[in-house]
């Protein structure tokens, strides 16, 4: 693990040092230092009763003259030289030296008036290095004393602190790496013990939660697994359901056709059929042998549209909107239905083939005829729109397609399944219901979506969401489709 900066107890050292330094150094400078003083003082105020002693000593004159006064005060002065470190006296009146005796000049001077007269004392004041050995021994007590107190200090606060936090500190690392039996110890000062205290007691918290969680993954493990078993079981139902409604379709769309074609054989096989009859049942053979044509060509349709490989190209929709209704509007049964063009001119190209959005265009448009039985109002519609959720913001707008129609409408219930193979609202013999199947399938593949609503018009909307050709891509040549 990384660390990063002093340990505590190192830190506690270093602080103990520097402030113990700090206190006992200067305690020690200002005890040498007013040592010295009150020495040097005490010495001089020796000195000035020295002085008082002199001058009572040379009473009753209160002037020294070169007679015998001076003789007097001259022995007395020789008795006070040595006496609290007095090296010299003498005797000064105005600028002039009465008397001198001993080191004059040495030292320093005390004065003390002596009438008209001043009695001056030369004083020997101790120095620093006359009294080294003492100064030397004080410091080596503060030394010592303050290194003792230093010891100490730093014994009581390894055990009461430092300890107790180093303690601290490793739990916190063992638990970190996942340890979670980790135990404190409770010791130390009250603060420590409270917080190994707590420790303890989410440590034991946290081995709970473990033994909870991995009983919960044993569970939501047996629970996944059952889910997927039960997934799995439900998706090969859904796909034998689907082959079975799409096995049921193919019976009941080829079924009938066959049914017919095998009756119509077997009157064709009277021999009392005259040739209209025959003729008569013989186009009807063909009728029913093209609808299973029909059926098949749609079923392959279907399957063909499933396909992401094919070539694509830059498509505009409003161009296959006026090809799809050059090819419809001419039809005999569709000349009472009035077809609306309402087209965006700003509408951005799409990456698809013609045919298949020319087929997907058809396909409802026929649907939208079937629903108004061949009177009414179909509108087709391209404009922009925003694109889906899935897509990020920000992109190039998305073109829709939207086919309406004033008929009856898809109900409610059909829609969620409109889009399945063989679910059709046309009667019985009308409709194979592949249609909507391979325009859900050819959208899909262009990576665009599909859906019914209401319409404006009162019947059924089918809405196209293609996406625009992206701006970077080229669709000139051979490119390969698929879902964005």
């Amino acid at each position: 693990m990384d660390r990063h900066g002093l340990g505590l107890r190192l830190q506690i050292v270093v602080a103990l040092t520097l402030a113990f330094v700090l206190a006992f150094g200067l305690l020690g400078i200002v005890v040498v230092h007013f040592t010295y003083r009150f020495r040097a003082n005490d010495r001089i105020e020796a000195a000035r009763s020295v002085a008082e002693a002199l001058i009572r000593a040379s009473a009753p004159s209160r002037l020294v003259t070169a007679d015998a006064s001076s003789d007097r005060f001259v022995q007395v002065a020789d008795a006070a030289i040595g006496q609290s470190g007095v090296r010299g006296v003498s005797l000064v009146q105005g600028s002039q030296t009465v008397v001198s005796r001993g080191a004059v000049g040495l030292g320093v001077p005390v004065e003390v008036p002596f009438g008209a007269q001043t009695l001056r004392l030369w004083v020997h004041v101790p120095s620093y290095r006359a009294n080294a050995s003492r100064t030397r021994l004080l410091l080596l007590y503060i030394v010592l004393t303050g290194s003792a107190i230093l010891v100490l200090t730093y014994l009581g606060l390894t055990f009461l602190i430092v300890r107790p936090v180093e303690a601290l500190t490793h739990a916190s690392e063992r638990l970190a790496d996942g340890k979670l039996g980790t135990h404190v110890p409770v010791q130390g000062a009250a603060e420590p013990a409270r917080l190994a205290i707590a420790f303890n007691r989410m440590a034991a918290q946290l081995r709970l939660e473990r033994d909870r969680l991995e009983h919960r993954l044993v569970e939501l493990q047996s629970t996944t697994e059952e889910l997927a078993s039960t997934q799995g079981h439900l998706i090969r139902s859904a796909r034998l359901a689907s082959v079975g409604r799409l096995s049921a379709g193919i019976a009941h769309e080829i079924g009938n056709p066959l049914s017919a074609v095998l009756g119509l054989i077997e009157l064709l096989r009277d021999p009392s059929l005259g040739a209209a009859e025959r003729d008569e049942l013989l186009a009807r053979v063909e009728a029913e042998t093209g609808r299973i044509h029909r059926i098949i060509g749609d079923l392959l349709d279907f399957a063909r549209s499933d396909s992401r490989d094919e070539a694509v190209e830059s498509v505009r929709l409003a161009e296959v909107v006026d090809d799809a209704l050059r090819l419809l509007e001419p039809q005999k049964d569709l000349r009472d239905v009035r077809f609306e063009r309402v087209l965006a001119p700003d509408a951005p190209p799409v990456a698809a083939r013609r045919d298949r959005l020319t087929q997907v265009l058809l396909n409802l448009a026929l649907n939208a005829a079937d629903a108004i039985d061949g009177a009414g109002v179909i509108r087709v519609e391209v404009r922009t729109a925003a694109p889906p959720p899935h897509v990020a913001a920000g992109g190039r707008p998305w073109v829709e397609l939207a086919v309406s129609d004033s008929g009856p409408g898809v109900a409610p219930e059909l829609r969620e399944s409109i889009f399945e193979p063989f679910v059709t609202t046309k009667p019985p013999g009308q409709g194979t219901g592949l249609g909507l199947a391979v325009c859900h399938t050819i959208i899909e593949v262009l990576g665009g979506s599909i859906h019914v609503r209401d319409s404006s018009l009162g019947g059924a909307c089918f809405v196209a969401l293609l996406p625009p050709v992206p701006e970077d891509a080229s669709v000139d040549g051979p490119k390969t489709g698929g879902r964005s």
